[in-house]
């Protein structure tokens, strides 16, 4: 895990490179780590950049991180996460042919946890 001010200089540089708000960097970075997102923040950070780069934004961004994480180290796709689900190998659709929901665990969901005694809210 990076220092903090490290963090803070490669979300400023990832905005300056890429398509993307500090905030947008912030805001998904956030969004990733409280879900679980099993990749390093500089990987995290460096993907939002990316994808950036492709038009997709925050929540598309973060949901298409979020659900190739489930399948693949950020090493294993770098570079191709703008690519489809199905040339990354993930089914996009269940059996029935229903979108598969991402695992996002948004902030709201924290507090409400944390009121029924589940976990801890930030």
């Amino acid at each position: 895990m990076l220092p903090v001010e490290d963090l803070r200089l490669l979300a400023y540089n990832t905005a300056i490179k890429h398509n993307i708000t500090i905030a947008m960097v912030h805001k998904g970075l956030y969004q990733l780590r409280v879900s679980g997102c099993p990749w390093q923040d500089a990987d995290i950070v460096e993907a939002l950049g990316d994808l950036g780069d492709y038009g997709l934004h925050y929540l598309l961004a973060v949901e298409r991180i979020a659900r190739i994480s489930e399948m693949h180290s950020y090493s294993r796709v770098k570079g191709l996460l703008h690519h489809s689900y199905e040339s990354l190998g993930i089914n996009e659709r269940d059996e029935n042919g229903e979108l598969i929901a991402t695992k996002l665990l948004w902030k709201e969901n924290l507090f409400n946890r944390n009121e029924r005694g589940e976990g801890n809210a930030p």
